[in-house]
């Protein structure tokens, strides 16, 4: 059983340590999201944050397909109760909603995480364009932000994002996966999710999203 879902990866390839989100998860490998995906055959070091899966629990791997957004990697040890959390979040994956008012489609992305409203300015960069803009919702995953002229569907773009939290930005690369236009209903703008991060942002971004939790 293969679903898609968008969940916080965090992989060790060749030395390279990368905080990125899966694509789609089943009970044997997963699909990670990337810029530089390793090459077939690789060895990799996973880190998946589902709950119960501990921080020290990394999951071995071997890269069995990559492509030009990421690549799936086959687990080659997997303790049980690793196996059992995997098992649990499949079976309980939530459609995911990557616009206010937007409603989830068969085949669409799915995330296992909360989504939270949340508002703080972000700048947008396509290229050599950048743009300052709004978040409109937050996740582990990746955000929503408001434009009235969204990046196309599938770009790499970077955001930097201006968290209300009292700290420095964060800059993160993404990729574009939902896209909606001016002139319907929903608020236009691009969901965008993070495939390129470090250990900081990760541990910045979960202390916020902690924040939010509780508030």
């Amino acid at each position: 059983m293969r679903r898609a879902m968008a969940f916080p990866v965090r992989f060790v390839a060749e030395g390279q340590t990368v905080q990125s989100t899966s694509r789609d998860l089943d009970p044997e490998s997963v699909f990670v999201r990337c810029v530089e995906p390793p090459a077939v055959g690789d060895r990799v070091a996973l880190r998946l944050y589902l709950p119960g899966i501990a921080e020290g629990d990394a999951i071995q791997g071997e890269v069995i397909e990559s492509a030009a957004d990421g690549f799936r990697a086959r687990f080659s040890e997997l303790a049980l109760g690793a196996r059992e959390h995997i098992g649990a979040a499949l079976g309980g994956a939530v459609a995911a909603v990557d616009a206010p008012a937007a409603s989830a489609r068969a085949g669409e992305n799915r995330r296992y995480l909360p989504r939270y409203l949340d508002r703080f300015r972000v700048t947008l960069a396509e290229g050599k364009h950048r743009a300052q803009r709004e978040a409109l919702n937050l996740s582990a995953s990746g955000l929503f932000i408001h434009s009235e002229a969204p990046p196309e569907m599938d770009q790499i773009v970077q955001v930097i994002l201006e968290l209300p939290d009292g700290q420095p930005p964060l800059e993160v690369q993404g990729l574009v996966l939902h896209r909606v236009l001016p002139g319907g209903q929903a608020a236009p703008g691009a969901g965008v999710q993070f495939i390129a991060a470090d250990d900081a942002f990760r541990a910045r971004l979960d202390a916020y999203l902690e924040k939010l939790r509780s508030r």
